[in-house]
């Protein structure tokens, strides 16, 4: 798919990226999921998808031309500044509210909650892009893990109640 704008600058920083990942792991320990460990190439790949998603407005973009066996979460905001990956990584959380542990399944509006503490993802690539975009900042947060989460058949033991 072919963007419709030019893609905003990589902002990602090892700052940046040790600050998501101690938020995602916190969030992880809550629901008895072993730490994330970041990946040089998975870091990579997040970087080429975060570019590329912001080559259109907003959301726009989705998942398309994700990899089959790779896991994706994608956070946009503007505001003043760059958002930190904790910003991001707790809009992902906040959608356990939307999710039934008795049932076990995918729900849409907990999609990045399960991803996020899927016990069996082990690694993680995180980007950011960022750039003024008329008068706020835009930022699109890219999370990619791997093994993916989500499977169906595989949500009771792989999404853990706190």
């Amino acid at each position: 798919m072919t963007g419709t704008r030019p893609a905003l600058p990589d902002t990602t920083t090892p700052e940046f990226q040790a600050e998501a990942l101690a938020e995602a792991n916190a969030y992880r320990a809550k629901h008895h999921a072993p730490p994330l460990v970041m990946d040089p190439e998975l870091n990579t790949y997040a970087k080429e998808r975060a570019s590329s998603r912001s080559e259109q407005e907003g959301l726009k973009a989705g998942h398309t031309g994700l990899r089959s066996q790779t896991g994706e979460n994608i956070f946009w905001g503007g505001d003043m500044e760059a958002l930190p990956g904790s910003k991001a990584v707790q809009e992902w959380y906040n959608e356990v509210k939307n999710y039934d542990f008795a049932a076990a399944q995918f729900s849409s509006g907990a999609g990045h909650f399960t991803q996020l503490v899927w016990k069996s993802s082990t690694k993680v690539g995180i980007a950011r892009v960022s750039g003024q975009v008329g008068e706020f900042v835009e930022t699109y947060i890219v999370f990619v893990f791997e093994p993916r989460g989500n499977m169906q058949g595989a949500f009771a033991e792989n999404v853990l109640s706190a």
